[in-house]
């Protein structure tokens, strides 16, 4: 019994390492391990107060010398550190085979259910998030103009990749953008696609690195960030490149802002983009939020039945 034992030990220890060596590789912290673990229990529907788990509980799965460990938290980990769901499998299998494997040292029986983790961001359910972005942004386009074509409606794709898929992914939706309008011969609207890229960024790293997708209203707040950095592209484009005329309605109101208030048609310009993008981003920010969590909700039994 006693051999047995030591070699369930030495499993664990083993598995520990490479826990570790993952951790490493992914210069994830502990306390940001926590913070990704929360939201995404939060986001698959579990309620927030029993959703946390200390940084501490974290770092004690990493200790080597265990005799326990918990096969789902393993789990959780290893998503949060960027794992696909066949990854995220194997290693709650080989925990839970390691462990077993003790009989003095079982673990003890669960009396609480965890909640299951996010859907994992499989190759084929990041390109299908990718397309569904860039077809979702294309309506935006194609919306706009029948509504005195002042507002841009054309990012909502983008957010519904960053918060599903993360930044790299919502950059791509406006690098694909890009690329169609080139072929299309339409230089101007290539050129203005490069906003696509930097609000995929902006929004896809505050999303992952900073946990801003895990409230409504912190999300729009994100989309208030993604607004300014936007403009400040999108200003410099049309004043240099456009001469300061974009043909749209939205040189109709700078032509009201620059009359009342006296400024130049460049500060016009501006004040005109900032607003109309901030209440376009918020506008945008709430309905890739909304169609995000549907998403989850509606692929979270299918997550399970991987588990």
């Amino acid at each position: 019994m006693g051999g047995t034992s030591d070699t369930s030990a030495a499993r664990i220890d083993e598995l520990v390492s490479e826990l570790r060596t993952l951790r490493d590789a992914r210069g994830v912290s502990y306390r940001e391990l926590a913070a990704r673990i929360t939201e995404r229990r939060i986001a698959a529907g579990a309620n927030p107060a029993a959703a946390r788990v200390a940084h501490t509980t974290i770092s004690d799965a990493f200790r080597l010398g265990r005799r326990r460990l918990n096969a789902g938290l393993v789990a959780e980990i290893v998503e949060a550190l960027g794992e696909d769901a066949t990854a995220v499998s194997s290693w709650q299998a080989r925990v839970a085979q390691a462990v077993a494997t003790d009989p003095v040292h079982s673990p003890a029986p669960v009396t609480e259910t965890p909640p299951p983790p996010a859907v994992g961001r499989t190759p084929g359910r990041v390109i299908a998030v990718i397309v569904a972005g860039v077809l979702l942004n294309s309506t935006g386009k194609f919306v706009n103009p029948l509504l005195g074509d002042v507002f841009f409606f054309d990012m909502a794709g983008t957010a519904l990749v960053a918060i599903l898929a993360g930044p790299w992914a919502a950059a791509s939706v406006g690098v694909l953008f890009i690329a169609v309008e080139l072929l299309k011969g339409q230089l101007v609207d290539a050129v203005f696609s490069v906003t696509m890229v930097s609000a995929g960024l902006v929004w896809g790293f505050g999303a992952s690195r900073f946990r801003l997708a895990a409230s409504l209203p912190r999300f729009l707040g994100l989309s208030a960030v993604v607004a300014a950095v936007t403009s400040t592209i999108a200003v410099p484009i049309t004043v240099f490149y456009l001469g300061g005329s974009t043909d749209r309605g939205l040189d109709g109101l700078r032509d009201v802002v620059s009359g009342m208030s006296g400024v130049n048609p460049e500060v016009a310009i501006g004040i005109v983009n900032i607003t109309i993008s901030l209440v376009d981003k918020v506008i945008v920010g709430a309905l890739a939020y909304a169609v995000a969590t549907l998403v989850r909700q509606t692929l979270r039994p299918a997550r399970r039945l991987d588990a």
